[in-house]
């Protein structure tokens, strides 16, 4: 009997034993049967995310809707869910609050089922409910933003050999081959992740700030915004910064400081300039044009409203263009300047040449035909047009000097070196 139970035992340890070698031996050569990343799903997601930061959002909508179909045909509940959160961002774009909002709530189930973080669709879903005016439910959103683990880590979705901080990033072929650790990769990883959630946490604070900005509680938004500023103080994300910017320029408006939020517009320009997300920066520019208006820096506003107008008829939005040089001429008739009438100038004659050859028995909004230089006496909803020629001044040396004034930088200790 002792012989039999011998016997057993080591049998069990064999068996044992020969199933850990095989597990072991077999994960650590590499599942080589595992496919590389989907080449169609990337290209669609590429081809979108270009699109949407150059602007073209009908472009980019329709790359992400592809992007989106792939997901679903390979089952990947990572890029489904990320896919539907772009897709989400490109309908808020639009002013399409209600299919973005349920685009998100797909996003969050599919992230969900990668393990993955919801973090930044709740921050979307609260930037909706504010400017629906839903306060509550904005609140409401940045709490389970605050809730939610930082969007940080690296999804592992193709790696047979379980979760791995280690080789998430790696290709899947050789995830599970075995490291020797490196003191400093794991520092510098270290100093990744905590940037990296420094930087959502900042995020976080800059949702409440603008979510009190905009109910007026200016003490408690300017807190959230000094705690942001804290917390994104060594990142190296010019996004979070260009965000940082912006919501500081939202408070001086409201404060009446009207050349310090235009400054901090032109700042968030040349950040969002700096990394390609060119699609927000006319609509800086037109926010930046308004607080200079209001602080009677009619030279800067024009030059804005100038600059913003040449966008949209890049992008093809000659309408757009057109309506804001008709306001760029009020205040250039009122600001004297030479250098803005000739930009101005310059900037309209090729607005009516498009617009002409696409529409050639139409003019503009109701303005006089081409062949009429000056500009006066329209009347638009009640409002009388200062007389202004948008034909280019004659005998004006083509290297006048420009004359809008030395720009404002933002102040504050947290302020960007250039």
């Amino acid at each position: 009997m002792t012989v039999t139970l011998a016997k057993a035992i080591h049998r069990g340890a064999m068996l044992g034993w020969l199933m850990a070698t095989a597990i072991i031996s077999g994960c650590a050569g590499g599942p080589e049967e595992i496919v590389d990343k989907d080449a169609t799903l990337h290209r669609y997601v590429k081809d979108g995310r270009e699109a949407f930061h150059e602007g073209d959002l009908d472009e980019a909508e329709s790359k992400y809707r592809k992007a989106l179909m792939r997901a679903w045909a390979i089952d990947d509940p990572y890029e489904s869910g990320t896919v539907a959160y772009n897709l989400a961002a490109c309908l808020t774009s639009r002013g399409d609050y209600l299919e973005a909002s349920d685009w998100l709530v797909d996003s969050r189930v599919e992230l969900c089922r990668a393990g993955a973080s919801t973090g930044n669709t709740w921050l979307l879903s609260a930037e909706i409910a504010i400017a629906q005016s839903r306060f509550q439910d904005a609140d409401r959103f940045v709490s389970y933003a605050a809730m939610t683990c930082p969007p940080c880590d690296i999804v592992d979705t193709c790696c047979l050999c379980g979760p791995s901080g280690n080789c998430a990033d790696a290709p899947c072929e050789d995830c599970c081959a075995v490291r020797l650790p490196v003191i400093g990769d794991k520092l510098k990883a270290q100093q990744d992740d905590d940037r990296c959630r420094s930087g959502y946490e900042a995020r976080i604070e800059l949702a409440r700030a603008r979510l009190a900005a905009n109910q007026r509680v200016l003490g408690e938004a300017k807190a959230h915004l000094a705690r942001a500023c804290q917390l994104s103080i060594d990142s190296c994300d010019l996004s979070l910064h260009a965000d940082r910017h912006d919501v500081a320029a939202l408070i001086h408006d409201l404060e009446a400081n009207f050349l310090q939020a235009g400054a901090h517009r032109d700042r968030e320009v040349k950040l969002l300039r700096c990394i390609g997300h060119y699609r927000e920066i006319p609509d800086v520019l037109d926010a930046a044009a308004h607080s200079y208006c209001s602080a009677e820096r009619l030279d800067l506003a024009v030059d804005r409203i100038i600059r913003s107008a040449r966008i949209r008829l890049a992008r093809g939005k000659t309408e757009q263009a057109w309506q804001r040089v008709r306001h760029a001429g009020d205040l250039a008739a009122v600001c004297g300047c030479e250098a803005v009438e000739i930009r101005l100038s310059l900037t309209a004659k090729i607005i009516r040449e498009t617009l002409e050859e696409t529409s050639p028995r139409e003019t503009p909004s109701g303005d006089p035909s081409p062949g009429e230089q000056p500009v006066k006496g329209d009347t638009d909803a009640g409002h009388t047009e200062p007389g202004l020629s948008l034909q280019s001044p004659a005998q004006v040396p083509s290297d006048a000097p420009l004359e809008f004034g030395d720009l404002i930088e933002a102040s504050g200790p947290d302020e960007l070196l250039d």
